[in-house]
């Protein structure tokens, strides 16, 4: 199971790399991020929102914004939360 996670993992690195740029890569980026969230890597799961953040055009990353909130609201602290908000 192990190697099949990082299989996967490494299927979105490079799909990320790859289309960071492209219209739906906030697509991309939410399931990366909640595919680390269902794998308990919580950190690695709040990288991926933080970076995609930077990369995706405000007007395209509604989805992607909510979604972060909801994941600090779950797995943030106080801090975590108003920094999201």
């Amino acid at each position: 199971k192990g190697g099949e996670v990082g299989r996967a993992r490494n299927v979105y690195e490079r799909a990320t790399e790859k289309l960071s740029d492209d219209e739906e890569a906030e697509i991309l980026f939410v399931a990366f991020a909640e595919f680390e969230e269902g794998c308990k890597e919580v950190e690695r799961a709040r990288s991926i929102y933080k970076f995609a953040l930077d990369r995706v055009p405000k007007g395209r990353a509604e989805d992607l914004y909510s979604k972060f909130v909801a994941f600090e609201k779950q797995f943030g602290d106080k801090e975590g939360i108003e920094d999201a908000i």
